[in-house]
């Protein structure tokens, strides 16, 4: 097959684990004798990139760009037509130049929701999504900001709503929302399923095929049980409040009260607004456990097997509904045991005392009493670990999802051309 990828971001420009499995999938699939290329934004290109990587096409324009100098509302009547004309312009020419057989659709937030009706319009093209968040039946970035309130704090309290009318009129004129079919869709968990189905915004065929990870590149054998103290507790990924990295630093001031002799500490591997980092160490010194928090910043994803091989513990405490996090599976493959919560996809890999141990979202004190139990019970840590890392092993390796993701693929091509 020969396959398109259609995303708004692909490494090195990336936001997290979603855009770097792209990549993942895409070279696994080209193993497999497959073709790709990929159309994605041209956010984060350097010069002369684009001689390296002769199959990556970073031509689309994201819209809104947060934190740009013509804000949201300025985007939306000065620039944002353009930027839709000229990404679908972009997609046209590049099929017409490529003449992909499938047309896989990865993420389109912040790129036009027409794209994906324009792919499912292409005669003789089939169109796959694999979806780990956002859809493109859900309204776009756009809409969403002028159906919500004002924040007390905007300088546009006042005259939203007046701009707001104007602005979904304008928007009904051109058509939107636009609702692709989405005949043949996957998401990376039944939570995900559950929810889509639920609001309306999945159809009643989509599947779940989960992430699937490395193995090959995770995995160590289970660390036996009789580790020497300091235990390296580990947070990985974007460093912010819906993260609940906040409740783990709380966690780890509390279970400092109750463990004086400090036989653990906290790496903290991401990046985050130097707000947010500011009052985590605010937070820690409070508890005076500054010296038990290590902050190591953003760490390239290749970096991430030897960080964990030196750690033995993985702390899961977000807030937010994660469609399903590939930390945790990354964790567990590389022997960790794993302490989170189960906030939307993640109870689908993380049970409780079966593949790990879960705590209340938003509790640190029940954080810290699970932190507690396998600080104080090696054996447990080491039951947790080796029964997680079979768990992955047997059920989620990337092997598995790229099957899976063939498969898709091959009945979208199939109905099409049939």
């Amino acid at each position: 097959m020969k396959i398109l990828f259609l995303t708004n971001y692909y490494p090195p420009h990336e936001v997290g684990g979603y855009e770097q499995l792209c990549r993942d999938v895409a070279e696994r699939l080209a193993e497999r004798g497959h073709t790709f290329a990929v159309l994605t934004s041209d956010r984060g290109v350097v010069e002369g990139q684009k001689a390296q990587e002769p199959c990556i096409h970073r031509l689309l324009r994201v819209q809104p760009q947060l934190g740009a100098r013509l804000g949201t509302v300025g985007q939306f009547f000065l620039t944002r037509r353009q930027a839709e004309a000229h990404n679908r312009t972009v997609f046209r020419s590049i099929v017409q130049q490529l003449r992909p057989d499938v047309v896989f659709i990865w993420n389109l937030q912040g790129l036009p929701q027409e794209l994906a009706v324009d792919a499912e319009a292409l005669p003789g093209v089939a169109v796959a999504y694999w979806l780990a968040g956002y859809t493109p039946a859900e309204p776009d970035l756009f809409w969403r900001y002028w159906t919500q309130p004002p924040g007390q704090r905007s300088f546009l309290h006042g005259t939203k709503g007046v701009l707001s009318r104007i602005a979904l009129a304008q928007m009904r004129r051109e058509g939107k929302p636009a609702r692709p079919q989405m005949r043949h869709v996957a998401v990376v968990s039944d939570y995900m399923r559950r929810k889509g189905l639920a609001e309306g915004t999945l159809p009643l065929q989509t599947e779940v095929i989960y992430n699937g990870v490395e193995t090959d590149t995770f995995f160590r054998p289970t660390p036996p049980p009789d580790a020497p103290p300091p235990i390296d507790l580990l947070l990985a990924g974007r460093v912010s409040a819906d993260k609940g990295i906040h409740v783990a630093v709380e966690a780890v001031g509390k279970l400092a009260q109750a463990r004086p002799q400090r036989d653990f500490r906290l790496l903290i591997a991401g990046s985050g607004p130097a707000e947010y980092l500011a009052q985590l160490q605010q937070l820690a010194a409070s508890y005076d456990v500054t010296d038990l928090i290590s902050y190591l910043g953003w760490l390239p994803r290749e970096r991430m097997p030897e960080l964990m091989h030196t750690c033995h513990v993985l702390l899961l405490p977000t807030v937010h509904q994660e469609p399903f996090a590939r930390v945790t599976l990354e964790a567990l493959a590389a022997g960790l045991a794993v302490v989170g919560t189960l906030t939307g996809g993640t109870g689908e890999i993380l049970r409780h005392e079966v593949t790990g141990l879960a705590c209340a979202a938003e509790n640190s004190t029940d954080l810290a009493r699970q932190l507690g139990r396998l600080l104080d019970d090696s054996q447990l840590r080491y039951r947790l670990a080796c029964q997680g890392q079979e768990t992955v092993l047997t059920h989620y390796t990337l092997e598995h999802m790229v099957e899976r993701l063939e498969a898709l693929l091959e009945r979208a091509l199939a109905e099409q051309r049939a």
